[in-house]
């Protein structure tokens, strides 16, 4: 799917409008007509609202992926471990029930993994039914039968379980995926005197990585170049490294130029969060607020960056390249050394917590 957005037409956008009216986002007067209309941009909007997705009423690749997933209901399809595995918000239930019932069904990130599929085998051993890994009639029945797991819409949060992870206590022997986001024909945002985020983030990814390396961190850059990498490219390659934390790197843009500080994100979904995303969160920013920057906050997010990897995802956004001050501050290669080091203080205090 290409990206689409207001202006666009044609059976893409009929798919996209279609599948929003079906979900219930209203379309107004323009319908599903091929038109990517003002409505349709509203209702987008309302929908990546409701997801913890990036609110611009684009359609890429990451409110896609969303779209097509929240089509799923629970039931209508057989579920069960393959290559690529299902996703949607059918498997997202079915972790939520089994998770509710005390079955450590993994992160609920609505991807039928080893985790989910180890969790339905014990599900099915405990009810007494036959024992195949296969989410069909009979397990759902099953699970249905058990009202103690309802929709996972209650805002119970089931806390993490590690399967026995142990966190580290330094970054010796750690592998760390950093992604400097955007890349290419991408430039992420432009500040007013023609900072790309692309140029900075990368600039920020190649100095901490070079920091960590010292401390006995092992580092996998999504890109140590001027390059697109395609979103989920990032997140195989995260998990193929088998990668301990995934640190993505970005700067933030707004409208109003007096829109200032840093922020960090991590996973969630629902009433569902990552509690070591949000910790190590909270930990850097307690580092950015002491480099000097007003700290907005760690906020949930459902960004793919944060969703797909195994490992603990953090999302950084250290300041607005659209505020002339922090814009002035990008600029600064003693100020990109201060940020990288203060990022590597963040990651340290959260390994030592213990």
């Amino acid at each position: 799917m290409r990206t689409l957005s207001l202006g666009d037409r044609g059976k893409e956008v009929t798919d996209v409008q279609t599948r929003l009216h079906a979900l219930g986002y209203e379309l107004g007067n323009e319908g599903v007509d091929g038109f990517f209309g003002p409505k349709t941009v509203a209702a987008l909007k309302a929908f990546q609202q409701e997801r913890l997705l990036l609110v611009d009423g684009i359609l890429g690749a990451n409110s896609w992926r969303e779209l097509v997933e929240a089509g799923y209901t629970l039931g209508e399809r057989l579920l069960y471990l393959r290559i690529p595995n299902f996703r949607g918000d059918d498997v997202l239930a079915l972790q939520v029930k089994l998770n509710l019932l005390g079955f450590n069904a993994g992160p609920e990130r609505g991807i039928f993994d080893e985790a989910v599929e180890a969790a339905v085998i014990e599900f099915q051993r405990n009810a007494g039914l036959p024992v195949d890994g296969m989410v069909g009639e009979q397990t759902l029945r099953k699970l249905d039968a058990l009202r103690k797991a309802e929709n996972g819409k209650m805002g119970f949060k089931i806390p993490d379980r590690d399967a026995g992870f142990v966190p580290h206590t330094s970054l010796s022997g750690s592998v760390i995926v950093l992604d400097a986001g955007h890349g290419g024909q991408d430039t992420g945002v432009v500040s007013p005197e023609g900072i790309a985020e692309k140029d900075f983030s990368l600039a920020l990814a190649l100095r901490l990585a070079e920091l960590i390396r010292s401390e006995g961190g092992h580092i996998v850059l999504t890109r140590a170049a001027d390059q697109r990498v395609p979103l989920y490219d990032r997140c195989d390659l995260a998990n193929a490294a088998a990668a301990d934390y995934v640190l993505s790197l970005h700067a933030n843009g707004h409208a109003n130029p007096q829109a200032r500080g840093a922020a960090c994100y991590y996973f969630q979904r629902n009433h569902y969060y990552s509690e070591h995303g949000q910790r190590l969160a909270n930990y850097i920013g307690e580092q950015l607020r002491a480099l000097g920057l007003p700290w907005l906050g760690a906020f949930g997010r459902n960004y793919a960056v944060l969703r797909e990897p195994r490992a603990i995802s953090v999302l950084v956004e250290p300041l607005f390249l659209t505020n002339p001050e922090e814009e002035a501050l990008a600029a600064r290669p003693d100020y990109v050394e201060r940020l990288a080091s203060s990022l590597l203080a963040g990651l340290v205090a959260y390994l030592a917590r213990a």
